[in-house]
């Protein structure tokens, strides 16, 4: 199955790295500087979008989606996969009238092949297509009315928990440590706590790390005190409402 890459930026390039072992990749991108890229990716880079789709079984869409109200292909019985935000399938099939449709939301970490991809098919090979998709990272196959959510938690979620880290290291450097070693010192901690999150849940972690009237609980009454757990779901419910608009 050869596969192709409409755009290659950076979730189009991503998507072609993380393919590319598996599966024979061609990639068009209308910035032509583009093409070096994918060359030294050892990605083929095709001439025209029409050359693109009479050498795949399979197109990924990864243009802006401003950019698909001016698109021209034709595509009769063939699968197409679109990672385009705000773009609907019922939208996709009035431009696509003879395409195989799928719809996915990949976030930032299939740069890494870690990522969480909602994933929404009425493709005759869904299954096939949901195999090959995750290779990328995990696959969660969803009706589409929850993509909206799953782009806010998923999708924004590396922004906001950056920020949380951001928060933790400055927090480590106001008490006098070394920036370096308060990053390192965070993100060790961060993936220790996620394989004790494999164990327990939430309550029963914080429970089993607060000592009576110790440090940790003194940090989790400010918490709850100034009301950043709340915060933090208005942001994800901020970032939903906002993806709804688009």
């Amino acid at each position: 199955m050869r596969i192709g890459i409409l755009g290659y930026g950076n979730m189009g390039r991503a998507f072609a790295l993380g393919l590319k072992d598996k599966y024979d990749i061609l990639a068009f991108d209308k910035d032509i500087i583009k093409k070096d890229t994918a060359l030294q990716d050892g990605v083929g880079f095709a001439s025209s979008t029409h050359f693109l789709m009479e050498n795949v079984d399979v197109l990924l869409l990864s243009i802006k989606p401003q950019d698909l109200i001016n698109l021209s292909i034709d595509i009769k019985n063939k699968s197409i996969i679109s990672i385009l935000a705000g773009i609907s399938m019922n939208r996709l099939k009035d431009v696509f009238k003879e395409a195989f449709m799928t719809r996915i939301m990949p976030n930032l970490g299939v740069l890494k092949n870690k990522g969480v991809i909602a994933f929404h098919s009425e493709d005759p090979k869904k299954e096939e297509l949901k195999s090959m998709i995750s290779l990328l990272g995990n696959v969660y196959e969803l009706e589409e009315k929850y993509f909206d959510a799953f782009t806010a938690i998923g999708g924004s979620g590396p922004a906001l928990i950056a920020s949380i880290v951001e928060a933790m290291r400055l927090s480590g450097v106001y008490m006098g440590l070394n920036k370096d070693i308060s990053y390192d010192i965070v993100i060790n901690m961060i993936f220790g706590t996620l394989e004790l999150l494999k164990e327990y849940s939430e309550e029963e972690l914080i429970l089993k790390v607060s000592s009576p009237g110790g440090t940790t609980i003194e940090g989790i009454y400010n918490i709850e005190k100034s009301g950043i757990r709340g915060a933090l779901m208005e942001s994800f419910i901020k970032a939903y409402e906002k993806s709804k608009k688009l």
